[in-house]
């Protein structure tokens, strides 16, 4: 952008009529102007440069996540690169087309957002290609809106977890072969010990079979080696078991009553008192019923035995509605908290406490505590452990309410 010829013309004739150095001033003047001017086209033609660089369209196809709009029927207006390599499909061959007739694998996803409307929720998303090949999508969907603010249509925005989740499998494969090093080192170790001793006693029995008091020592050894190598070879067979696959309808506080009532006899006998708190609200759970006593003949036995003479032992019912993991629903969980207030657990030790064989005992398998995290964790439940030295310690145990899992069982 320069002068104009009219106005070069105007202030020629105004230089033409003015004393020379007017006209000199004149000359800078329209000298700077067009300096300026050119300045200013030229920042002009740079800012447009960049904003064609920046074009939205670019933007759009430059996500590596899959970004699909829909008009207000469902139908597909828009579909970026990632989504047609994330679902092998084209954009030109299927704007226009049902978001539900193309997309296949989010149909549900999408149907359950139509439904509850919930643009905060999450979806798990699995399918495989032609090829084979899984693949696994975290989308989420939001109302489409136009300039004004009025909602015209879905956002659906699908991030490929493929990779990640490839490198979770390789990462659990790993686990399982390091948790099954340490279960069979752990194993040789507790068989070891009393084969030892078997193995020493039976070593010299013939120089001692006629030594009536050997003989009695020799017996009692022996029988309380064999108790110790019967109880891992339980512990290990509990482990192993699944829990059935018909489960029953069960107060979590009933369960916890009778458990109370078959330990009550080694209470007594030391002294120890055992309040279990009212359940007002009712903890319903639906439970492998003799699994589940496991956990809490578990979980009391071990209070018994941090406790001193004549310690408490305190159970407290509640509901709680929690979520245990990134984008998990909240569910309303049945939680039972067993306190005592013994001498409580140090943190190192506290970081090893479900570790199958980490025990702080000088009898016992160590595997009491890792069978009753799994058979809490396979009723879809947690087990939380706080404590303070000096103070005493809590288990938290917490089961689906059975209304969360008969809901599910509705869904699937």
């Amino acid at each position: 952008m320069s002068i104009p010829e009219s106005t070069i013309q105007s202030i020629h004739e105004a230089i033409v009529e003015n004393s020379p150095t007017d006209q000199k001033a004149l000359l800078e003047l329209c000298t700077l102007y067009n300096e300026n001017t050119n300045k200013l086209r030229k920042a002009f033609e740079r800012l447009e440069k960049r904003f064609r660089e920046i074009d939205p369209y670019n933007i759009y196809h430059s996500i590596t996540d899959a970004l699909i709009t829909l008009d207000g029927e469902g139908n597909i207006l828009t579909f970026n690169r990632a989504a047609e390599r994330i679902f092998s499909v084209q954009e030109r061959d299927i704007v226009g087309q049902s978001f539900q007739s193309v997309v296949l694998p989010c149909v549900s996803s999408f149907d359950d957002y139509v439904r509850n409307h919930s643009p905060d929720h999450r979806y798990d998303i699995s399918f495989q290609r032609a090829g084979g090949e899984p693949v696994y999508l975290r989308g989420r969907f939001s109302p489409l809106r136009d300039r004004n603010g009025s909602e015209i249509g879905t956002t659906c925005l699908f991030a490929d977890l493929s990779v990640e989740r490839l490198l979770e499998e390789k990462a659990r494969r790993s686990d399982r072969l390091t948790a099954l090093g340490e279960l069979a080192a752990g194993v040789a170790h507790e068989m070891r010990n009393p084969l030892t001793t078997i193995r020493g006693y039976l070593q010299i029995l013939p120089d001692n079979k006629d030594d009536a008091e050997f003989i009695r020592e020799f017996s009692d050894n022996l029988i309380r080696e064999i108790d110790r190598l019967t109880r891992l070879t339980d512990d290990l067979l509990n482990m192993a078991k699944p829990i059935s696959p018909e489960l029953q309808l069960e107060q979590l506080s009933d369960i916890v009553s009778a458990i109370v009532l078959f330990l009550s006899d080694k209470f007594e006998d030391r002294g120890i008192r055992v309040e279990v708190g009212a359940d007002p609200e009712g903890t319903p759970v639906l439970v492998d019923g003799d699994r589940m006593k496991q956990v809490f003949i578990n979980l009391l036995v071990n209070a018994m035995e941090a406790v001193e003479e004549k310690g408490e032992i305190k159970i407290d019912f509640m509901r709680r509605l929690e979520r245990f993991s990134e984008g998990e629903h909240p569910k309303n969980y049945a939680v039972a908290v067993v306190c005592d207030n013994g001498p409580g657990i140090s943190a190192h030790v506290l970081d090893r406490l479900f570790d199958p064989f980490f025990t702080t005992k000088d009898s016992g398998t160590g595997l009491g505590l890792s069978l009753s995290h799994r058979i809490v964790e396979e009723h879809g439940g947690f087990l939380r452990v706080d404590s303070t030295p000096g103070e005493g310690t809590r288990f938290w145990v917490f089961i689906p309410l059975a209304s969360e899992v008969e809901s599910n069982q509705e869904v699937m």
